[in-house]
Order: C-alpha cells, then structure tokens, then sequence
C-alpha cells in the first residue's frame, strides 16, 4: 500500500495509526525512531541522500523524510523484513570496515561513493548481504521520496488535479 494512502485511510479512520505514520505526518522534528537506533536512521539518512542528493531541482531525500519511512516501514513490517534491514545495515558495516577499515558513516564522501557503486554493480543479481541490502534500501529510498511533498511537489512539480484547456503534448523537438 502507498504512504499517501496509508495516511489517507488514517487520516479517515479506517486503520489505526502507528506512532511512526502519526509522526511523518504531523511532526517536522523531535522524531522517535520505532524499529531503528538512532545511529542506524542517521546512517539511513546518509544513504538515501546518496542515492537521491539535493540538487538545484529540488530537495534530497533527507529533507524529504526518507529514513522516517524507512524506519516505519521497517517497524510495521514481518520479522523476516526487519531481519533484512538490521542484517543488511550490518553487512554494509562490515563491508566498510573490510575495505576502508572504517564505518560506513565515518567515510569521506568519495569513500561512501565508491562503496555504493560497487553495490550498484552488482543490482541486477546480488549476491551478497550488502547488496541485497543495497536493493532494499533502493526501493525504500525511491518510493519513500516519490510519494513524500518534497518528491511529488517539488521534484515532479505536481499541481494536483488541476483542470487544463488544452494539451499540448510533446512539444520539445525530436533528433532524427
């Protein structure tokens, strides 16, 4: 089910709210992880700021929230998908420390770069921990920013359903 229309349905009654759904949508600080240390949602507000940066477009996904989503994702989820999260989180510990000896949040930015692409790497077919891992953490990231304010309204510019006269289509022009 979507965040926004989990957020409906609680909004409306339907389901009862989580603590973690109450806090995406009311709160903008003093967040309380459910599932998560808060060392574990910093690390999570690292890697999904890596994978999808603040630009001159728009916002990142730190300011989005994305890690608040991971967290109560994770808390609402099955036991096997929390085991995935906090034994993925640990595999990309240890792959830090095998390779640069070092956590992953102590790296210098084009540390924590190289790391994530040689997950990347390995995306269509991973094998290992971290990059099954990496592929969760993916997933999350992009639909915890796409359905977020900051990814739908500021990223995609959406306007909402907003009546138009016309369309015009497509209207860049073609190569050859």
């Amino acid at each position: 089910m979507e965040r926004r229309t989990l957020l409906k349905l609680v909004a409306a009654g339907v389901l009862p709210a989580s603590n973690g759904l109450v806090q995406i949508a009311c709160s903008t600080s003093g967040y309380q992880p459910e599932f998560f240390s808060r060392g574990q949602l910093s690390l999570l507000e690292i890697l999904a700021e890596l994978i999808i940066p603040a630009d001159e477009h728009s916002p990142g996904a730190r300011a989005a929230g994305v890690a608040r989503y991971m967290d109560v994702l994770a808390a609402d989820a099955p036991a096997a998908d929390q085991t995935r999260w906090s034994s993925g989180l640990e595999a990309l510990a240890a792959m830090s420390r095998e390779r640069l000896g070092k956590g992953f949040e102590e790296c210098d930015a084009s540390q924590q770069d190289s790391i994530l692409a040689e997950l990347a790497s390995a995306e269509d077919s991973p094998s290992s921990a971290a990059e099954q891992f990496f592929v969760l953490l993916k997933q999350a990231t992009i639909e915890g920013y796409y359905t977020s304010r900051v990814g739908i309204h500021e990223e995609l510019r959406y306007m909402g359903n907003t009546a138009i006269d016309e369309f015009q289509g497509c209207t860049h022009e073609h190569p050859a």
